[in-house]
């Protein structure tokens, strides 16, 4: 979820640091991102399903907050 909330937008970016392949994996299992690249030089972006899940869960969150 972390990973899910640190993209910024659905561009390529770096992953935050600490993050591990397995988590990229799982996510990427899921259908919320997609991978590019090898060892430092990887990258992700969220999907179309990702962006719209961590959209939802941030109004959830939001609404909670209220």
């Amino acid at each position: 979820m972390v990973l899910l909330h640190s993209a910024n937008g659905l561009e390529w970016q770096s992953p935050p640091k600490g993050t591990s392949l397995k988590t990229l994996s799982e996510a990427e299992e899921q259908g919320f991102i997609t991978i590019r690249g090898e060892f430092q030089k990887r990258q992700f972006r969220l999907t179309e399903m990702g962006f719209e899940y961590i959209q939802r869960d941030k109004r959830r969150l939001e609404a909670r907050r209220s």
